[in-house]
């Protein structure tokens, strides 16, 4: 990954320079809360829809007596952290911003009170030939952990571990199954094609959307649904008619096989959402 940069407390680090203090939860208790951001256009995509997401994790987990105003100091953090980054989004056609974000309470400032900062800039690009024919993908050898309501945490290790596991055996993302049924990818939502409609499974095992919901915004019909793991085996009595995995980074890419057996095509739809969101990205930074 190239020319990457981090930003603590809106400012750039330099070379070798530590990032987050010993006494940060994220570093004495692995407590944190992070949120990966595509940037196109020199803007991030959907920035404010990320941080509501962010900010609904803290809130629930510091309660409602004190989560709002913890809410609303990282949130403080994180803009600010965006803010400085805001000089490097033009640099490429496309990039990637990952914001991670910790309390520390050994510190207190205004606005922000013990929150922190951290924000990781690279180039991204998405492959072309997963653009294009799309992706192969496995099922995890454990099962999801139905942790979705915490929000999106710095304890990601078992998503990582899935997709290492789906590396290693040659596929490009995980599937997640819980009792029997698919919950997400390791890295994103997964939509099905039934009867014609696409689904996607929405719970509180699973972290909601915000490209997911970004989709809906532009247009596009995704319906609530559950999706029993056999019907990924093309032999099935109602196979899907295709999927298609949904990310903050890729936007939209088909999964062409499952566990080796192929999937029927949906390259062309997953390109028409890639453009809706793309669109509806110009349309409210314009």
């Amino acid at each position: 990954m190239k020319g990457i940069r981090y930003c603590l407390d809106g400012r750039w680090l330099t070379g070798g320079e530590s990032a987050f203090a010993p006494t940060s939860g994220v570093l004495a208790s692995g407590e944190g809360w992070f949120e990966t951001i595509r940037v196109e256009s020199g803007r991030p995509m959907f920035e404010t829809a990320h941080l509501d997401r962010l900010c609904a994790s803290i809130t629930r987990s510091f309660g409602r007596e004190h989560g709002s105003r913890e809410a609303t100091q990282a949130r403080a953090a994180a803009e600010r952290c965006l803010a400085a980054m805001s000089s490097s989004f033009s640099q490429f056609p496309s990039g990637r911003v990952r914001l991670l974000l910790s309390r520390d309470d050994t510190r207190e400032l205004p606005n922000v009170g013990g929150w922190q900062a951290l924000g990781e800039w690279s180039e991204h690009r998405s492959s072309a030939g997963s653009l294009e024919s799309g992706i192969d993908v496995v099922i995890a050898s454990f099962p999801h952990p139905g942790l979705g309501f915490l929000g999106k945490s710095a304890s990601y290790h078992w998503s990582l571990a899935a997709r290492r596991e789906a590396q290693a055996r040659g596929a490009s993302e995980a599937l997640l199954v819980r009792d029997g049924h698919l919950l997400e990818g390791a890295t994103g939502a997964i939509a099905w094609q039934s009867a014609g409609r696409w689904f996607v499974h929405e719970s509180p095992a699973t972290l909601a959307s915000v490209t997911v919901d970004a989709l809906r915004r532009s247009g596009v019909a995704l319906e609530r649904g559950n999706l029993p793991v056999e019907r990924l085996d093309p032999s099935a009595t109602t196979p899907v008619e295709g999927m298609i995995l949904i990310s903050a980074l890729r936007l939209a890419v088909s999964i062409r096989q499952c566990e080796g057996k192929p999937l029927p095509a949906a390259a062309k739809t997953a390109t028409t959402w890639r453009e809706a969101l793309l669109a509806l990205h110009a349309r409210e930074i314009s």
